[in-house]
């Protein structure tokens, strides 16, 4: 009788030191949890620090005109149909832009160009992909990446991983590589279309989205098929976006508003020389 109370109160003892471990490992983990979380935070910090001290560093030029920003807007590099530019053609694009002393910028370059009228270089341009193809990554990288070029591109939330558009470990290898991923809604509707509480869902859970994926500020959105309404234009401002870009063709101007900018449409055939007269025409 005594050797069983001994064993009962052994168990005992065993299960209470057994409680009191995995409590403590339950402790330890929310602690690595809250720190990973607290890790994430300083990161995405760290890097708002290090781009804001990176545009410090340059030595803008402050304009005397209002600037006229060109963006490119390019989507697949195929072939097809209007919408697609041949892999050469946009080969010989980007080196007449490189030939002609051309600074490519990031949406966080450009919002600054159009708010201060100021520029990093006397020639500049924003380069922009609608869709997110997954060309974008076998055509257009090595070219941008060849020649340290920063370029943008409109994802579709939605689309990520489906084929013929880009993966998660595509875009993470892009943004390693000075390319930014903005929004392009998450389902790529025609905003116009929709009601305005489903356009509230769309801009504002596709930032929310790419803002959590990529521990970044998601700055710009690319209206789908460029279509928008003046619900469109005081949803996207709400949701947080700096800027966004329509298919409405021309330079941007900080005139024409923040959230309605123009494009310059880069359609096949275009030779080297009539895509330099397009961007400096103005």
């Amino acid at each position: 009788m005594k050797k069983i109370c001994i064993f009962i109160a052994v168990g005992f003892v065993l299960l209470f030191i057994s409680g009191c471990m995995g409590m403590k490992q339950q402790t330890e983990g929310n602690q690595q949890a809250v720190k990973e979380e607290k890790g994430q935070a300083k990161e995405t910090k760290q890097t708002q620090q290090k781009e804001a001290a990176e545009l410090d560093k340059q030595k803008w030029i402050q304009q005397k005109e209002p600037v006229a920003l060109p963006i490119l807007m390019y989507h697949s590099l195929s072939s097809g149909n209007s919408l697609r530019v041949p892999k050469s053609e946009f080969a010989a694009h980007m080196k007449w832009l490189i030939d002609n002393g051309y600074v490519t910028l990031s949406p966080e370059e450009a919002y600054q160009v159009l708010m201060t009228n100021s520029t990093p270089s006397e020639k500049f341009v924003l380069i922009t992909f609608d869709d997110g193809y997954s060309d974008n990554y076998t055509k257009a990288f090595p070219i941008l990446k060849q020649y340290g070029m920063k370029a943008t591109i409109f994802m579709i939330e939605q689309s990520i991983g489906r084929p013929n558009h880009l993966t998660d470990d595509q875009m993470d290898e892009m943004i390693a590589n000075r390319l930014s991923i903005e929004s392009h809604t998450i389902h790529h509707l025609e905003l116009n279309r929709l009601s305005k509480k489903q356009q509230e869902e769309e801009l504002k859970g596709s930032k929310a989205f790419f803002d959590q994926r990529f521990s970044q500020r998601t700055r710009m959105v690319s209206y789908p098929v460029g279509r928008y309404n003046e619900d469109t234009l005081k949803l996207a401002k709400e949701a947080g976006y700096q800027m966004a870009v329509t298919t409405e063709p021309g330079h941007a101007k900080k005139e024409q508003g923040m959230m309605s900018l123009h494009r310059l449409r880069i359609s096949p055939g275009l030779s080297p020389e009539s895509f330099g007269r397009l961007i400096e025409g103005n």
